[in-house]
């Protein structure tokens, strides 16, 4: 739906800052590799292999990982040597190459199980694949190995699992912290796992047993601050960061934390932090954006303006920068900047909503046809969106009552894409708007062919039907699948009262609007449920009813046309 035009709310600084605090930490990226002399060409192997081999060297010195990974990948499948399968699985791991990774380091167990490292790679592997059970026990490999081991990342994944998978994973975890009770790298993952789940409490004594005999672990003293955080104990939380950071100076998301968590008591030591972060990580684009939103927030504008447009000329950065550009042209009311501003938002995650924006602005401030034709060029010139464009055109159409052109612009949109179902949809308002019920029931009735459970689909074709048609009993027992799917929907069991209430059992469909309108006065609901009222003599709730429909809509064309049909008020 498209906004009518006001001011922006100040961008909402410290809960962007502070979202983050959420994110489970994550594990240092491995080294890069480097040659390994045992795999270079200096052993006898096929004539057919020294080629391949040959170009692995070159292109590994040439820190062309991916090259060197694809001819390494082939002769060590072909040869089955040990050394080609262990650069293999190590340039794999390092290529975050999931699959390549644990094929050759399975391979490398089946020839070596007694080494920690092939577990360990797998065990990564298998996490970022998001297999952390499969995980666990080449991991408890490595600890038995005497590698260094890496709990806390497999349980960093177990966190995005289902609530099931989850307790399995601590299940599991908790067994092996039974037979390593004092190991520090498990006491973290179980930590981990009891701060996000909720047990904070819990969490906090457990990582204080690691920190009683590593105080300076820089993962035990992340996850205590988070967990002191969670507790609300925000002073100790903020003295335990500037200590962390004091021990750790370059460790990123000890000090962004910190920065975070000093953005509402001392805005001005975030900066500081910030501006750290910045040199630290200069390539870094939404460190860059947090420290803007800080110098934007104290009055700082030509310093968060020239962050921003340093951020609009790195691709990666470019699109929201460009969105949060026209963020605060539009706080400034300067409209024509701010639209140029969203038409050049074009990532994925900014899209949209700039589209929209630009939409809302152009259409209140340029009219209806110079917003449909801002918005016909960035279609055309972003093909990849086309359908969400189509929907705001269309959107204008409907604000400007161009019922038949709306249509005719969905209908060429469905050529297009004809399983797009809220293009259906939308296309279906417009055909009930013209009393085409044909093309209504078309549309729906594709949805619904596509998705049998759509409620919304069902809902929608089985009010159409009854307001439209004289088939109220197909319109019944389609709203009765809808409501069957969502039964706490007030607009499902409007839609069923008011179907029965054409159908002249009044009580039963007073008593259904009249729960409806409780979860909902919506003017159409108080429409509806007015009428019933009306009709069973109970006319002071009745007005009632519209009053508060007439409140939430004071033009609403439902309750008005009500009225007038009831000759309660002049045509």
């Amino acid at each position: 739906m498209i906004l009518t035009m006001r001011r922006f709310l100040p961008l909402a600084l410290s809960s962007l800052l502070l979202a983050a605090c959420a994110t489970p930490a994550t594990p240092p990226p491995p080294e890069a590799p480097t040659v390994d002399d045992k795999a270079a060409v200096t052993r006898p192997f096929p004539d057919d292999a020294v080629y391949d081999l040959l170009v692995a060297e070159v292109a590994l010195r040439q820190h062309d990982i991916a090259t060197a990974l694809q001819h390494y990948a082939t002769q060590a499948r072909k040869t089955g040597d040990l050394d080609l399968i262990e650069t293999a699985a190590r340039l794999a791991r390092y290529v975050d190459n999931e699959p390549l990774a644990i094929e050759f380091a399975q391979q490398w167990i089946q020839q070596q199980d007694d080494t920690a490292e092939p577990h360990f790679i797998l065990a990564m592997a298998l996490s970022h694949q998001k297999r952390p059970l499969a995980a666990l026990p080449h991991m408890a490999r490595v600890l038995e190995l005497g590698g260094n081991s890496n709990f806390a990342a497999l349980a960093a994944t177990a966190l995005s699992l289902n609530e099931a998978d989850q307790a399995n994973f601590y299940t599991e975890l908790s067994e092996l912290a039974a037979t390593h009770p004092s190991e520090p790298t498990i006491k973290i993952a179980r930590a981990l796992m009891l701060q996000y789940r909720g047990d904070a409490e819990t969490a906090l004594t457990v990582i204080k047993e690691v920190l009683s005999e590593e105080p300076d672990n820089a993962h035990a003293l992340l996850i205590e601050t988070r967990t002191l955080l969670q507790l609300g104990r925000r002073d100790e939380a903020i003295a335990q960061l500037k200590y962390a950071v004091d021990q750790h100076p370059r460790h990123k998301q000890l000090r962004h934390d910190l920065a975070r968590t000093l953005v509402k008591e001392d805005i001005f030591q975030a900066k500081a932090h910030y501006e750290v972060l910045v040199n630290q990580n200069p390539n870094d684009s939404d460190l860059l954006l947090e420290l803007m939103l800080i110098n934007r927030e104290i009055g700082n504008n030509a310093d968060a303006t020239a962050q921003l447009q340093t951020l609009s000329k790195d691709p990666a950065g470019r699109s929201r920068a460009n969105y949060l550009l026209g963020r605060l042209a539009e706080e400034d009311q300067n409209w024509p900047d701010a639209m140029r501003y969203y038409e050049q938002a074009t990532g994925s995650a900014e899209f949209d909503p700039a589209s929209r924006r630009l939409a809302s602005i152009s259409l209140a401030s340029e009219g209806d046809e110079k917003a449909l034709e801002r918005l016909k060029t960035l279609r055309l010139a972003n093909p990849q969106y086309a359908p969400t464009i189509y929907l705001l055109e269309a959107e204008v159409l409907r604000k400007s009552d161009q019922r038949k052109r709306g249509f005719n612009l969905l209908t060429g949109a469905i050529k297009a894409y004809p399983d797009e179902i809220q293009l259906r949809y939308a296309r279906s308002l417009f055909a009930e708007r013209m009393g085409n019920i044909a093309a209504v029931e078309e549309d729906l009735r594709h949805i619904i062919d596509l998705e049998p459970d759509n409620a919304a689909a069902l809902n929608a074709l089985g009010y159409s039907l009854a307001n439209l048609t004289s088939r109220l009993d197909e319109a019944e027992a389609l709203v009765r699948r809808a409501l069957a799917l969502t039964p706490d929907d007030a607009a499902v069991i409007d839609s069923l009262g008011w179907i029965l209430f054409l159908k002249g059992d009044i009580t039963t469909a007073a008593e259904l609007l009249g729960k409806a309108f409780s979860l909902s006065a919506d003017h159409e609901i108080a429409a509806h449920y007015g009428e019933a009222l009306w009709h069973l003599d109970k006319k002071e709730e009745a007005r009632a009813a519209w009053r508060a429909g007439l409140k939430d809509k004071p033009d609403s064309s439902v309750i008005l046309d009500t009225l007038k049909r009831l000759q309660l008020i002049d045509e």
